[in-house]
């Protein structure tokens, strides 16, 4: 029984050792963190963090990032989680830690200002033009709070299908932020017109685009026309113009330009475009303003939405 137990424990070494490779800690704390198991996923991110080599855990996407991203959910781990960070942060190149709404509870904590400063820092030899610093930090802070709670609302949807209390308050919350962003946009937008990209660097100015689209239907009227104006001036993507375009030509009741604007297909199981004027040319005018065509952006929003929300969401 002995050399037999001695034979089965040597076959398994090789499964044993693969385990412990970065690559299957890195799928188990994703997998746990979809979940909603933060803790256990921040283990194994923590052991894939270890057993990748320095030059390969860091950058905007990498391992350390995911870690500190992690850590930042559970609330009560910003200790762990800023030490990560320090460690990434010289290494990341986006300013996507300063939006990203997973580091929510981080900016409570004093040690976020040097944070912040840093990135800012980053930013500063990055724009094209006479840099905005004060404006890029509003703009950030904005972008970060429209989507604070998403991975909460995304976790209670795939658990509960949609039918949680819990799941409505988040809600009613995030609707409130948007709310305060659209007062927030319109100040600033009456205050000194369109935030530049030159100014504040592409992923402030993203913030501007992404709260008129979820502005109401008059607000977003009367500002749109202003992004058109940075658009031909080359300060904002066009790209970004056209879902508040879209959004409001559906709100007016016309179809819809560039197809940016989705609905579920029940039968299909899977999101389609809304109504387009002339469907089969579609394809054109999105090329006209440098956008993708309309199939690859309804493959990557529904690999997405099913990923983020479970079912044929």
């Amino acid at each position: 029984m002995t050399r037999y137990l001695l034979i089965l424990l040597i076959l398994m070494a090789p499964l044993a050792a693969k385990a412990q490779t970065p690559d299957v800690n890195l799928a188990l704390g994703d997998s746990l963190r979809m979940a909603g198991d933060l803790p256990d996923a921040a283990q194994a991110l923590h052991q894939a963090y270890e057993a990748t080599p320095a030059n390969e855990r860091s950058g905007d996407d990498g391992v350390g990032y995911q870690l500190a991203s992690t850590l930042a959910l559970i609330g009560n781990q910003n200790d762990r989680a800023f030490m990560i960070l320090g460690q990434v942060l010289p290494t990341l190149e986006s300013m996507k830690v300063l939006y990203d709404p997973d580091m929510y509870f981080l900016t409570e904590d004093e040690r976020w200002e040097s944070i912040e400063a840093a990135m800012l820092d980053k930013l500063a030899g990055q724009v094209t033009g006479s840099f905005d610093r004060e404006l890029a930090a509003e703009l950030l802070n904005m972008r970060r709070n429209e989507w604070v709670g998403r991975y909460h609302i995304m976790l209670l949807f795939r658990q509960t299908g949609g039918q949680s209390p819990a799941l409505t308050m988040l809600s009613h919350a995030m609707g409130q932020r948007h709310k305060q962003n659209e007062a927030d946009l319109i100040a600033i937008l009456d205050r000194q017109g369109w935030p530049h990209m030159s100014a504040v660097g592409e992923e402030a100015a993203y913030a501007a685009t992404n709260v008129l689209t979820h502005m109401g239907l008059e607000a977003r009227q009367t500002y749109l026309p202003m992004l058109a104006a940075a658009c031909e001036a080359g300060e904002a993507d066009w790209g970004e113009y056209a879902p508040s375009f879209d959004r409001t030509e559906l709100e007016l009741g016309r179809p819809q330009v560039y197809g940016t604007q989705m609905e579920m297909d029940e039968e299909l199981g899977e999101y389609v475009p809304r109504p387009m004027v002339d469907p089969d040319r579609v394809d054109e005018r999105r090329a006209a303003i440098g956008m993708e065509p309309i199939a690859a952006q309804l493959e990557r929003f529904n690999v997405a939405m099913k990923r983020d929300f479970g079912g044929g969401r």
